[in-house]
């Protein structure tokens, strides 16, 4: 088991990513970590949840840069216009396989692949740095 004496339940992550596969493998590895866990299998579902009255408050939300209709960095500005709190409050990690991302409000990013310790050592760091945690382009 991945405990993580640290996690709150009042801390819960938007996990945003197009395969199903890996949504469900991260939602349960977070769940394991003692995180509430909102999954969302489109860009579109996510801003929906994000939208919904009353709104999720995440403590985090994960995004995957590459999904089908909507990117990543689409999401994100979609998400700036409709719900702009959310983006200054709440820090936006992309989850990419990738190097390098473009310059955008989010906070980082998290490569795919990572084992799940470091997986959740970022997780967790991005929670601590909240949404002071911008990367810089």
């Amino acid at each position: 088991m991945l405990a993580n004496p640290t996690a709150t339940p009042t801390e819960s992550i938007l996990v945003i990513d197009d395969n199903a596969d890996m949504l469900e493998l991260q939602r349960l590895v977070l769940e394991d970590a003692g995180f509430a866990v909102i999954t969302a299998q489109s860009g579109e579902e996510a801003l929906n949840v994000l939208t919904s009255s009353p709104p999720p408050e995440p403590s985090l939300i994960l995004l995957d840069m590459r999904m089908g209709k909507m990117s990543g960095q689409d999401f994100l500005l979609r998400l700036e216009e409709r719900r702009p709190q959310i983006v200054d409050e709440v820090p936006v990690v992309f989850l990419t396989g990738q190097d390098v991302v473009p310059a955008s409000r989010a906070s980082g990013f998290i490569r795919k692949g990572r084992g799940m310790s470091e997986f959740l050592q970022d997780v967790r760091r991005y929670i601590d740095m909240g949404h002071q945690a911008r990367l810089v382009h």
